[in-house]
């Protein structure tokens, strides 16, 4: 009975150990570090430059990759099924879990995902995560953004396929039409490759396209105006709530 209490102890002193070392900042540091390092070894393994040294990068990897499923077992160990109570470690299980798998093929690309366990780690820096709390308060007016969009879009879509949708292609459609304005959107050769042939058949397409272009340009000037607004609140509390 004493040995087997003295046991029982000596599990639980070490089960402590272990949690205390997985949750230092020391370890979050190492972790992070392997993350990095790993990222750069898979990404030199794609590379055909390194070729030649494709079997050491293998073997880095792999490494990299056991200490990783060391570090998922002490968290187990640590934590017990409480580990699996956080998403952020059901998600480090399964990415482990799938990199584990020998021969999985084109499944394997599943491995960079490592890389978002970089964001497991940021409520350990204030800055990042001053960052992240930012960012998530701007989904609210990001979401509303989009649906602002999507409807200025469809509007367009139908009044382009309308006009131009018999001459043109590009126009035949809403879903064709809707991927040229998105071209449009991004100023990506607007002038040259759709506003101009337009043109030479629909002279005043010319209103279409600009107008197109100006709204588009003071929805995304509101927007970002808006979120510096909301930014400036946030940081500071000089302005008050404002939103799209």
């Amino acid at each position: 009975m004493f040995l087997l209490n003295k046991m029982t102890k000596s599990y639980h002193q070490d089960k402590r150990k272990v949690k205390k070392l997985v949750e230092g900042r020391t370890f979050d540091l190492m972790i992070m570090s392997l993350i990095l390092f790993d990222a750069v070894v898979m990404g030199l393994m794609t590379t055909t430059f390194f070729a030649p040294y494709g079997q050491v990068l293998f073997i880095l990897d792999k490494l990299c990759l056991a200490i990783f499923i060391a570090e998922m077992l002490m968290k187990i160990w640590a934590y017990g099924k409480k580990f699996f109570y956080n998403g952020w470690n059901r998600f480090d299980f399964v990415v482990i879990a799938v990199s584990a798998i020998p021969g999985i093929g084109f499944f394997v690309v599943l491995r960079t995902f490592r890389l978002f366990l970089m964001l497991r780690y940021i409520n350990r820096f204030k800055r990042l995560r001053q960052v992240i709390t930012v960012f998530i308060g701007l989904l609210p007016s990001f979401m509303a953004m989009l649906l602002i969009l999507a409807v200025y879009f469809y509007v367009f879509a139908i009044i382009a396929v309308s006009l131009f949708g018999n001459a043109y292609v590009e126009f035949s459609s809403l879903q064709s039409s809707v991927f040229t304005l998105l071209q449009l959107f991004t100023l990506d050769g607007w002038a040259v490759d759709i506003a101009r042939p337009v043109m030479r058949e629909f002279p005043y397409a010319w209103i279409y396209f600009v107008s197109f272009l100006v709204i588009s340009f003071l929805l995304v000037i509101s927007f970002i105006m808006s979120a510096l607004a909301e930014i400036m609140r946030k940081t500071t509390g000089l302005f008050p709530k404002c939103k799209i």
